[in-house]
């Protein structure tokens, strides 16, 4: 905000130029005045635009798309590279499938032109696979991801039988009456904290820029810009006067044209 404000302060001092005054010798004629309009008007469109808030919302939504985007395709990729890494953060036999993730980005409140991002993670809605027999029933672990990448230990009792049944390398293994199991690393230990390494070498990284750079946004800014720079087509008629509270409005309203529909 401190760049528009001394961009405003600095094209104020146009104004006396602008108005006529018959004690100023500088608007004998009409050249002084209308120059100083034309560069009081660009100089109010560029101070507006940082604090125009269709254009705030613009920028960040094509930013965020962008850097959603190429995120989810990195994780995806890392994933099919590497499965005993990234499994916990996908739905039971979707690894690495945009369709089976089970984390999300979520843009954060932030002011003017900055843009903030946060990540989240999913509940699975996906039942455990394991050999079905009869009389077994089968389960949702809906905080896989959160609870894997933790690497938090997991305790498993019975609950719909007395006792647990389940196989291990093929073989049925039951368990005493009411006895319980604990499974100290739930997604294995070449899960733990990777989802994390993967984000923060992603943000921390040359990644983001280049997503920054693949979102286009420069060249529709620059044609969205260069419509609301154009000069309206009263200010380009011959006068003697200018109101510097109508420019400021047409600029306003230039803004909210270029930058208010979809870019």
């Amino acid at each position: 905000m401190a760049s528009s404000n001394l961009l405003m302060n600095a094209a104020s001092g146009l104004e006396r130029l602008m108005v006529e005054n018959k004690n100023n010798k500088n608007v004998q004629d009409s050249n002084v005045a209308q120059i100083s309009a034309f560069l009081y008007y660009q100089a109010s469109v560029l101070s507006k635009l940082e604090e125009n808030k269709a254009f705030q919302s613009k920028f960040k939504t094509i930013i965020f798309n962008q850097i959603e985007k190429d995120f989810g395709a990195y994780i995806d990729s890392q994933a099919r590279v590497k499965p005993k890494s990234f499994h916990h953060v996908y739905e039971w036999r979707l690894l690495g499938s945009p369709e089976g993730r089970l984390f999300k980005l979520k843009p954060l409140a932030s002011p003017g032109l900055s843009v903030k991002i946060d990540s989240e993670f999913l509940m699975s809605k996906t039942l455990v696979p394991y050999m079905k027999r009869k009389g077994t029933k089968r389960y949702k672990f809906a905080n896989k991801a959160a609870v894997m990448e933790s690497g938090v230990p997991v305790v498993i009792r019975p609950r719909a039988s007395k006792r647990l049944v389940f196989e291990i390398d093929g073989l049925t293994v039951f368990m005493p009456k009411g006895a319980s199991v604990t499974v100290k690393s739930p997604g294995g230990t070449a899960s733990n904290h990777q989802y994390r390494i993967a984000y923060a070498r992603f943000f921390t990284g040359q990644m983001v820029n280049q997503s920054i750079q693949r979102s286009g946004f420069q060249n529709i800014f620059n044609g969205k810009i260069g419509k609301a720079l154009a000069i309206p087509g009263n200010i380009k008629r011959v006068q003697y006067s200018f109101s510097p509270n109508a420019i400021r409005n047409q600029a306003d309203a230039a803004l909210t044209m270029a930058f208010g529909g979809a870019l």
